[in-house]
């Protein structure tokens, strides 16, 4: 899900005075929570807002039937989206490519490595979609020229998936 999306499913579900007043009780029970019968006795009716307070994560139900709000979602709506450049690569890929967009080298560091064959993956092939091994040598080629590496750094880390034979790729489930 997308900053801008999470951040509207929340407004959304704040939106309803009804649900603002059932998050409301759920949030002056503290951590010890409140019954689903509590608020139902103090909110009648209730029934349907807690269900969207549920779905978009502001109200926890746990295995006893307590219900407890949870800040996380407030917390994600805040956090800064991940930097990009210009071309909409992750800043911190932004110095492996060339002006032309081509790849200058593939990192060592198994951490950066590994955002680059996702960024690549997503930018590169369509989930569901099964391509020839020609084919993912054209889409490799755009970035990179030593496409056997390449492959094989996009199956080994579990992005493409290959039939035995080495002919179909697709992308990994």
């Amino acid at each position: 899900m997308t900053e801008s999306s999470h951040s509207a499913r929340l407004v959304s579900a704040l939106a309803d005075p009804g649900r603002l007043r059932v998050l409301s009780r759920v949030v002056l029970a503290g951590p010890a929570g409140i019954t689903q019968e509590d608020l139902d006795a103090a909110e009648p009716g209730s029934t349907r807002a807690l269900a969207r307070l549920i779905a978009t994560a502001l109200v926890r139900r746990s295995d006893d039937g307590r219900l407890t709000a949870d800040h996380e979602p407030f917390a994600q709506a805040l956090r800064p989206a991940a930097r990009q450049d210009e071309r909409g690569r992750p800043a911190a890929l932004a110095a492996l490519f060339t002006a032309d967009g081509r790849l200058t080298s593939v990192p060592v560091r198994r951490e950066l490595r590994r955002a680059l064959l996702e960024y690549l993956t997503g930018r590169m092939f369509r989930t569901g979609t099964v391509y020839s091994e020609g084919e993912v040598n054209i889409a490799i080629r755009q970035y990179w020229d030593d496409c056997p590496a390449m492959r094989r750094y996009l199956v080994e880390n579990g992005l493409l998936v290959r039939t035995a034979d080495g002919s179909r790729y697709q992308v990994a489930a």
